[in-house]
């Protein structure tokens, strides 16, 4: 039976907006011991780390959770951005410099988020509600739990995927689903590249339970055996007995998976934090041509409001559509 070190974690925000652009966020741990498929599936760190899933326990302990436990325009960012900046604390990230905090947070990015006018300029303040300060604290505290309990921090970042760049992917893959996929291999890749024994857990895309050809398409050097799908979830596992060792990948889609998975809902916490510090730039550069401009989160209704209020300021500014609007 194969025996997994590492656990990696991925979630996506903003995969059905009209504007701005689609974030994915991943989260990899090692582990105290090397565990099996059943062990990857079963594994609580909330438990293991003594940390809170719940937005009501950020009052005792730092805590982790789906987003929108954390987030919502009611409630501000101030939670979502506190627990998210600790953990990028932990991982080396100074959110001090927003510039330097975006590049090390986005290693993976292929196109710079400065080749858009409305992305050039740091959201003012950063960050946006939280104390960095606070934050810091709150990732030593994390660092703490983490060493006690036997796990490592291996890699925490978003992987951001801009406007101009998916309408390019979904041209190429001819549909959404495949451009978000092409993505979370761009997360995989490297991490598999350096942890061999890899466990990954990621939610579901939409109502999908197949994922063998889209494997094989993004590994093709892999050997695949499909291990259960349903609509629950569907597993498979990789090797490559060719390479020395024979690098093994356990892979699991599941439908919420951010309430099962630590991994996973710290990747949808940076996914979406991500995704709110792009909108804010977004909406301030558009409203510096118009204040008149009410802001948009990008979602569909709002999004085609947002396109008629601003038609001819988006004329004047000479904004080419392909570099702002996504296709559906």
């Amino acid at each position: 039976m194969a025996h997994y070190r590492t656990i990696l974690g991925i979630d996506e925000a903003g995969l059905g907006p009209i504007l701005g652009p689609l974030t994915l966020g991943y989260a990899a741990f090692g582990l105290p011991q090397p565990v099996t498929p059943a062990g990857v599936l079963g594994l609580d760190m909330w438990e293991a780390l003594d940390l809170g899933r719940d937005a009501v326990d950020r009052k005792k302990r730092p805590v982790v959770c789906d987003s929108k436990k954390l987030y919502s325009p009611a409630k501000g960012v101030r939670a979502l951005e506190e627990e998210v900046l600790a953990w990028a604390a932990l991982a080396g990230h100074d959110p001090h410099d927003f510039a330097a905090f975006r590049k090390g947070l986005c290693p993976l990015a292929r196109e710079n988020p400065d080749q858009y006018d409305w992305y050039t300029a740091a959201p003012a303040p950063f960050p946006l509600e939280a104390s960095a300060e606070r934050a810091a604290l709150r990732g030593q505290a994390l660092g703490r739990s983490l060493q006690a309990a036997g796990y490592a921090l291996q890699a925490f970042g978003v992987n951001p995927i801009l406007e101009g760049e998916l309408n390019r992917l979904i041209q190429r893959t001819g549909n959404k689903a495949r451009a978000e996929f092409d993505a979370i291999a761009r997360i995989i890749g490297p991490i598999w590249e350096q942890h061999r024994e890899l466990a990954v857990v990621c939610d579901r895309q939409g109502g999908r339970t197949r994922y063998g050809r889209a494997l094989a398409a993004e590994f093709p050097e892999a050997h695949i055996e499909t291990l259960h799908e349903a609509k629950e979830i569907s597993t498979y596992e990789l090797t490559i007995p060719e390479v020395e060792g024979c690098p093994r990948m356990f892979i699991a889609f599941m439908e919420k998976g951010e309430g099962h998975h630590l991994p996973i809902a710290l990747a949808s916490m940076a996914a979406k934090y991500m995704r709110e510090l792009m909108m804010h730039q977004f909406n301030a550069w558009f409203v510096s041509y118009d204040a008149g401009i009410k802001p948009t989160a990008g979602y569909y209704q709002d999004g085609k409001r947002w396109l008629q209020d601003t038609v001819e300021v988006r004329r004047k500014i000479g904004v080419p559509d392909e570099r702002l609007i996504r296709k559906r």
